[in-house]
């Protein structure tokens, strides 16, 4: 059986990528489409065979995607799949809507339907001047991405929250599956080598506008709880000059030093 992986873009690292490479590990054959690649800050995917679209070489595009969601949505319907028995996509954006022919299983691990467009709308689009301006695009986008929600045979979401999402703006049903994690990581290290306070909270994300970080911090600073915040992304600079003093930030952190994040919190959040 031939099968072929499908992702929005390849140019972070985060839990979504984890579910790629444990994807790869099932099939390891198995070449990744996106509409673009990201070497730097994407080494993770140096296992596979990448197939990028015509974005590749547009510029910006690799690290401002935000910018031709409409080319997304053309570089996906222009990929051909016929070669293949059964296509995955792993998918919070426009990778479910490839077309394939009728011999090829498509299955959608569905990391949430497209936010900016559904359960995020209103974050993304704040300003009312913004939302006005936007709206023809925004309205089209949507007809498209329900069109391509019809694409995939069958849908499989990592939550029960993003199976509600899916049955109220995609009217699928699908099933759960829960993203995988790794049991058999040692601990190496103990509070004292982690360099902070005992008696803290967790945060382990991407630091992105709709992860909601802002507000922890504002939690945070009025109670003056220790909290760790591990994970970088273009909102770290804002995040970092709103934090107090009680609230640390790390980065670039090997799996067994974060397992022992977790392990000596007190919470996680």
């Amino acid at each position: 059986m031939k099968v072929a992986l499908v992702y929005d873009r390849v140019n972070k690292w985060g839990g979504a990528e984890r579910v790629l490479l444990t994807l790869h590990e099932l099939f390891p054959d198995a070449p990744l489409f996106a509409t673009v690649y990201d070497k730097e800050n994407a080494s993770w995917a140096s296992i596979f065979n990448i197939r990028t679209s015509f974005l590749q070489n547009i510029p910006f595009a690799k690290s401002n995607h935000e910018f031709y969601p409409w080319a997304s949505a053309i570089a996906f319907e222009q990929f051909t799949f016929d070669e293949f028995d059964l296509v995955i996509t792993v998918t919070s954006a426009e990778a479910k809507g490839i077309i394939t022919k009728p011999g090829t299983a498509h299955i959608c691990y569905c990391l949430t339907p497209t936010r900016y467009l559904w359960s995020h709308h209103s974050e993304y689009f704040k300003s009312s001047l913004f939302r006005a301006v936007t709206a023809p695009i925004v309205n089209h986008l949507k007809k498209w991405d329900k069109v391509a929600s019809s694409r995939p045979d069958h849908y499989i979401a990592i939550s029960t929250a993003v199976q509600e999402r899916i049955k109220k703006y995609y009217g699928r049903d699908s099933e759960i599956i829960y993203p995988p994690i790794e049991t058999r990581k040692q601990l190496t290290a103990n509070n004292k080598q982690l360099k902070i306070p005992s008696n803290y909270f967790l945060i382990v994300s991407r630091l992105v506008p709709y992860k909601k970080i802002d507000l922890a911090i504002e939690v945070f600073n009025k109670l003056g709880y220790p909290l760790v915040i591990v994970g970088h992304g273009r909102d770290e600079y804002r995040l970092k000059n709103m934090a107090n003093k009680n609230i640390y930030f790390v980065k670039g952190l090997t799996d067994e030093s974060l397992s022992c994040y977790y392990e000596n919190s007190l919470g996680f959040l």
